[in-house]
């Protein structure tokens, strides 16, 4: 599935490449910061950013794909983009997610890494569609999704949060 040292996709500015235990003190960083997690329920803790780590490593067992780490063209850290399963009330679905540093917000890195991501979903792992939940305030998630191509389909409660749920479907 991976090449060397782990990257599963390159873009023009980025690294996709397999989460690694060593990255947990960046992860843990930057899901601790709460202008960073504004729009999740709270920042995470480190052991809720080490028990997210692992959840992701054994993504990579069961199904081949799972989040990645992005790293920058200097090798540094901006956050990580990927796939996961995600069980919604109207049935099992293909959560595409992305989430970059706030110090690099705002330089399309979240759209690229994305879109790469999708390309991966849909040539090397075979799905037919993927989602995202986005929070309805966040309006730059919501363009980044609008960008790959997403199209707003409902609101709906994930957690006990409201999200607005965003698909897109293989095209034939």
């Amino acid at each position: 599935m991976s090449d060397s040292g782990g990257i599963v996709a390159q873009t023009q500015r980025l690294n996709l490449r397999l989460l690694r235990l060593s990255d947990l003190d960046a992860v843990a960083a930057m899901v601790a910061d709460p202008e960073q997690m504004h729009f999740y329920p709270q920042p995470k803790s480190r052991d809720e950013a080490c028990a997210w780590l692992h959840r992701n490593l054994r993504l990579y067992d069961e199904h081949g794909f799972g989040t990645w780490y992005l790293q920058s063209a200097d090798g540094g850290f901006v956050g990580y983009c990927g796939i996961r399963p995600l069980e919604l009330e109207s049935g099992p679905e293909f959560e595409l997610a992305w989430h970059v540093l706030r110090t690099r917000w705002n330089e399309g890195l979240a759209t690229e890494a994305a879109a790469a991501a999708m390309d991966l979903g849909f040539t090397r792992f075979g799905l037919t569609r993927l989602v995202a939940i986005i929070h309805p305030d966040n309006a730059a998630s919501r363009a980044v999704a609008r960008k790959l191509g997403m199209l707003e389909e409902r609101s709906l409660a994930v957690d006990g949060e409201l999200v607005v749920l965003y698909g897109v479907a293989v095209s034939l």
